[in-house]
């Protein structure tokens, strides 16, 4: 099929083709419309020509079973222009069943890698063993150079304001977890967003203090093995670390010189939400806040080392 020429205008229904990376094609369809934002159909289709306008898989819908999905349906919102790079094949009026589609995916810019799940999948069906080593491959170089990256705090809340917060956790066998976290909440939403900022710094540094190989290894049952190599949970870790700091400071610092005073089984994972739920008490908005130290788990290169 010869290749038609770029379409300006998106219509529901309208059907594209999509350049492949083995060169070969795929093909979308654009399900529904609001303002800017396009609901997309990745069609199963996979060839080396475009595709006519009849091909009954044009029709249909991919179903997505790489990795984590489970024969989910290949649907994404995407917001702008129809990318110059996808060819327009004609428009497919919407079938009933299409028509009552529902989608909470949601991309970003509709660029020219929309639609190239259907290579993904092909590669899952036909090419799984060297497609999972060249995902393993990415995630590692990704990780080593994203463990790389300078960790330093930025400006930090005091020591005393900083316990104060957290001696405010009302922990008592009856409170649930947010009874334990509110009076710490109330009183942090009352300071300023530089304070809450400060706040979540403070806590994170400490958090990536504690992330050694020597405290993870002092966890009980879920401690970190070394020699063994068996399942140790990166998450579970980071919640072991938080129990510590809602401890408050005098655990805190016997617990940094003595990492075998690493809880054995309590964790506290509620403690990481505390400067994000005092930030929307006050301003009403979602806290977007990067801090100079990850506390993620294995963040802290020299502990591990």
């Amino acid at each position: 099929m010869a290749k038609e020429k770029s379409k300006n205008t998106v219509s529901i229904g309208d059907v594209f083709a999509v350049s492949l990376p083995d060169g070969r094609y795929g093909a979308i369809k654009v399900a529904n419309q609001i303002d800017n934002s396009y609901l997309i159909i990745t069609t199963p289709y996979i060839g080396t020509e475009i595709p006519s306008i009849e091909n009954e898989l044009l029709g249909e819908i991919l179903r997505q079973n790489r990795f984590f999905y489970n024969n989910d349906k290949a649907l994404i919102w995407v917001d702008g222009k129809v990318p110059k790079e996808v060819i327009y094949i004609g428009n497919i009026p919407l079938s009933s069943n299409e028509r009552k589609i529902r989608c909470n995916a949601f991309g970003d810019k509709w660029d020219k890698t929309v639609g190239m799940v259907v290579f993904l999948e092909w590669r899952w069906e036909y090419d799984r063993e060297n497609f999972e080593k060249e995902i393993q491959e990415e995630e590692r170089r990704i990780e080593e150079q994203y463990r790389k990256r300078s960790q330093k705090p930025k400006k930090m809340m005091k020591d005393e304001t900083f316990w104060s917060i957290i001696s405010l956790l009302n922990f008592n066998d009856e409170n649930d977890e947010e009874e334990i976290l509110e009076p710490a909440i109330n009183a942090l939403a009352k300071m300023s967003v530089k304070d809450i900022k400060e706040f979540e710094e403070a806590l994170s540094y400490k958090l990536y203090l504690l992330d050694t190989k020597e405290h993870a290894q002092n966890i009980g049952e879920y401690s970190y093995d070394e020699e063994t190599q068996g399942y140790f949970s990166a998450d579970l870790f980071l919640y072991f670390r938080c129990s510590v700091i809602a401890e408050g400071k005098e655990c805190f610092e016997l617990t940094i010189k003595n990492p075998q005073n690493m809880p054995k089984d309590n964790s506290f994972e509620p403690l990481l939400s505390l400067a994000s739920e005092a930030y929307t008490k006050r301003t009403g908005k979602d806290f977007e806040y990067i801090t100079g130290c990850d506390y993620e788990s294995f963040s802290n290169v020299e502990g591990w080392g």
